[in-house]
């Protein structure tokens, strides 16, 4: 579908980016770093996850900072703001390039008119919270909360221009810099409080579909805390551990 809004002959190249703060040193002065990697989704998965093939590449390290204001719970708001701003100058020319398209050669030499929308962005559950804007425990993929996590119908889907849609509804009553108001307003519409989020003016990127499914929380926690228990409700406790007790043992790797 992406390819369909490009000009004819254009080359697509979808970006690919990781981000997750590190401890780099825990026992020699607790020294931290946020690197920003970037790769292209158009290489084999199993070629991309070898790190001797150095297909994730060092784009930047994003800042760390200690803020003094007094209001401690605007702390994480004040490093989202930090955290887009400065992804928004880091990507400036991926942005650009996706506008009105970048020359770039292939490996024959020739020169391709190349788009680079983002089509992934790999990090953990609490940084997809914050690169959507939305508030914690929100769901990035619909409009539910966390007390409606168990509904038995699918939400309304969150998607970028209904983000973009209520920040500047918000905006035209409350400044973003009157920050302790405007961050109460935000959480009335379920966002944290950031007002210029770095992929808003991305074309053809949206956080619904680029933010993908992290494994431990969306796979792993999910199926023991939700497959396994409706398993053990509709068998029985018994019933489950005498199906697991008949399996055969398993040897080698």
């Amino acid at each position: 579908m992406t390819q369909t809004k490009l000009p004819p002959g254009a080359t697509l190249l979808s970006t690919t980016l990781s981000s997750d703060k590190t401890n780099i040193s825990a026992m020699t002065g607790n020294h931290w770093a946020h690197p920003l990697l970037i790769s292209l989704a158009n290489i084999a998965m199993n070629f991309r996850m070898k790190s001797s093939n150095h297909t994730f590449l060092l784009l930047a390290l994003l800042l760390i900072p200690k803020f003094i204001h007094p209001d401690k719970s605007l702390h994480g708001v004040l490093e989202g703001q930090l955290i887009h701003e400065c992804l928004d100058i880091v990507l400036e020319p991926l942005k650009v390039a996706v506008r009105i398209g970048f020359m770039m050669s292939d490996p024959l030499g020739n020169f391709q008119h190349c788009f680079t929308p983002l089509a992934a962005y790999i990090v953990d559950t609490p940084e997809s919270a914050l690169l959507f804007s939305i508030a914690g425990k929100t769901s990035s993929m619909t409009m539910a909360t966390y007390k409606q996590f168990g509904n038995n119908f699918r939400h309304e889907p969150c998607t970028a221009s209904m983000t973009l849609t209520q920040l500047p509804a918000i905006e035209d009553n409350i400044h973003p810099w009157n920050l302790e108001v405007y961050v109460e307003e935000a959480k009335n519409h379920h966002l944290c409080g950031v007002h210029q989020p770095f992929w808003g003016d991305w074309p053809m990127s949206d956080p619904s579909v680029f933010l993908t499914p992290e494994p431990l929380h969306h796979w792993h926690k999910a199926f023991w805390d939700h497959d396994t228990k409706w398993c053990i409700n509709a068998l029985g406790g018994n019933k489950l551990d005498f199906q697991f007790s008949v399996l055969h043992i398993h040897t080698a790797f």
